[in-house]
This record gives structure tokens, sequence and C-alpha cells, in this order.
């Protein structure tokens, strides 16, 4: 189970079926419509759509691929929308059986992985707020109950702006929070050094900063916490300290308690976190384990984390949210702000010019 934004013509992805916007009345509309009759064979998916007939809006057909075949796509799946109008008379409603038929049909099916496009927003004239809401709602939903790939197929990061506010607030934070990389600096001058302090059950401090030997005295939260475990860690041999320190609250302790806290079944949080089973097993069993900070910060948007939370959790596995990297400075955005769904975020990411989720 997966999601992936990619960017591509929905008629050259790998996919076992693609979704196509369909006209109610067989025959060839516009846009996505036509470039999928074109690619299939026009003459041959017109004379199959004919003997289908009508379809009625908000429901989903199939027919061969034709000529898409050879591309690795075996089923096309056609979906009828609506004009949006003034969105009162059942539109949305709609819109999310376009999804949701579509979806059960790739599974019907026996699809692996299923590619579709935003659907609605183009010549219906979805708002793209609302279109890209029901989008989200609704693979989201699908997801959480079936093991398929989802890919979502765009033309450009403007179509995917989950909305215009929130690109913009995104980018206010962006330019009031972003620090300019110290890897920025002339590589000859600088050396980095990674830190990483187990300063509470819950507090691993990560820290990037300059090997000189003034610059790490001035590390403050470094040097205060040093200075206090200074004569407790001077009397404890080297076994002693690893043995008393694998005796405290490791990654995997956190995740469970945080897990127990918040009374949630573990297939719910992997699900959300758009991980697979066996990898969180993996996660969750083998003590010591430390998976990438990027599946961590999944699982921390996954637990619905407050941001102290968050960067508490992150902290537990070594980690921290870092003022040099846009992905971390958007995903403590979307933290702040309750966006949690990884969809969502990923759409976010996406918009922002930035490495998703879906591509761990």
């Amino acid at each position: 189970m997966s999601f992936k934004i990619i960017r591509n013509d929905i008629t050259k992805v790998r996919a076992d079926a693609i979704v196509n916007t369909a006209s109610a009345c067989p025959l060839v509309g516009s846009g996505t419509d036509m470039s999928v009759y074109e690619a299939a064979g026009l003459d041959a998916l017109l004379a199959e759509r004919r003997k289908i007939g009508d379809i009625p809006q908000g429901q989903s057909v199939w027919t061969k691929s034709f000529n898409l075949k050879k591309n690795g796509i075996k089923y096309i799946i056609h979906t009828v929308g609506t004009p949006y109008a003034d969105g009162k008379k059942g539109q949305v409603d709609i819109l999310r059986s376009c999804y949701s038929s579509s979806l059960m049909l790739a599974k019907k099916l026996g699809c692996k992985s299923v590619a579709l496009p935003l659907l609605a927003t183009g010549n219906y004239g979805f708002p793209k707020e609302i279109g890209l809401k029901v989008a989200v709602e609704e693979i989201s939903s699908f997801l959480l109950q079936n093991e398929i790939e989802v890919l979502l197929v765009v033309y450009d990061k403007e179509s995917y702006l989950v909305s215009e506010k929130v690109f913009d607030d995104i980018q206010d934070f962006l330019d009031d929070n972003l620090e300019e990389s110290l890897l920025s600096e002339p590589a000859e001058s600088v050396e980095y050094t990674r830190h990483i302090v187990v300063a509470s059950p819950v507090e691993t401090v990560e820290l990037y900063s300059l090997a000189h030997e003034e610059d790490i005295r001035q590390e403050s939260l470094l040097g205060t916490h040093l200075l206090a475990n200074k004569s407790r860690s001077d009397s404890l041999d080297v076994d002693a300290f690893i043995s008393q320190s694998d005796d405290r609250m490791n990654f995997q302790n956190t995740l469970q308690k945080l897990i127990a806290d918040r009374k949630l079944e573990n297939s719910a949080v992997y699900t959300k976190a758009l991980i697979d089973r066996k990898f969180f097993s993996k996660i969750i069993s083998q003590r010591n384990y430390i998976p990438k900070k990027m599946t961590v910060m999944a699982l921390g948007l996954a637990l619905e984390l407050k941001l102290e939370d968050f960067e508490n959790f992150l902290a537990s596995a070594g980690y921290a949210l870092m003022p040099s990297s846009k992905f971390d400075l958007i995903v403590k955005y979307c933290v702040m702000k309750g966006i949690y769904n990884l969809i969502e975020v990923d759409m976010i990411l996406y918009s922002h010019n930035v490495s998703c989720f879906a591509s761990k």
C-alpha cells in the first residue's frame, strides 16, 4: 500500500489501471479523455465504449487498454464527473463517488496499482481547493482499508496547491525561519560534526556544530548537559555507562507508549504513515533499530503529535528539526497548523519543489 505523486502524462505511467475523466455518453471529450483515446487507439476504444452506453455521474466502468497494454496498463477506468456550477446540488458528493467508485473498481479488477488525475478541476470548473480536499479525503480513506498503490498524476506543481493561502502562508513561514545552510560555506573552511546526546527518557538532542574547540564549548545545550552529568559519568566505566543507557526509554518504547496513550491500533498508525506492515513490525520489535528520519517524521504525523511532542519524538530517535532544511520547516509548519494527513502534506511539499514522503 502506498501513495505517490508523479509528474507525467497519465497514458505513459506504469500502473495496472489508469482513470479517465470520461463523458457521460459514448463520445470523445477533450483534455485527458482525448489523450487516453488517442493513446489507446481511438476507433477501437470508442467502439468498446459504445457497447457500454451512457454512464451515470459519479459512476465508473472499465474497458480494455488496447494500445496502452504495451505500457503495462491493463485497464482503463472511465469515470463521469459533473460541472461544479454553484456546488449546492450534490456536486461534491458526485466527485467523491468518482474517486471511490474508480478506486473500488481497480481493487475489484485485482489491480496492484492505479493512476488517476485530479478530477473535475479542469473543464468541470471545480475550485482546486475543493477538488484537492475531496481527492485527499477519498484516497486516504481508501488506502486505510486497502493494499494498493495509488499514483496521483500531475502536470505541474501549481495544479496541486492545497490552497493559495496555505501556499503563501508557508512561503512566509519559510522566509522568516529558513536559515542559510551551513553547507553553503566554503568547504575548506568548515568541518561538521554530529553530536547525539541522550538527555532524558524521551529527549535525545541532535546538534550540528562547527568542529572547532571554541565553537563546541559554546554549544549551550550540549555544554549544559555535559556539565550536569560530568561527575556521574566520570564514575562509570564505558560498559557500565552503555548498560545504564540501554535501560533508558529508547525509540521503540517511546513509539509504543505514544500509541498506547492515544489508544490507537498499530495498524491505524502504520497505515496513516503509509508504512508497510512488515517494516513497521521491524521498527517496533527490533530494540535500538532506528529508521530514517523521514520515516520517524511520518510516524509522528500519523500520531498527530503537537509540536513539542513531535520534536521530543524525533529526539528519541536521535533526530531534530533543522532550521536549514526546507523539508523540515514545511513539516514543522504542518504540525503547528494541525495538518497531519500525509497525502495533504505531500501535496504541500510537492508544490514547494521539495521531496515528498511518498518518495521515501
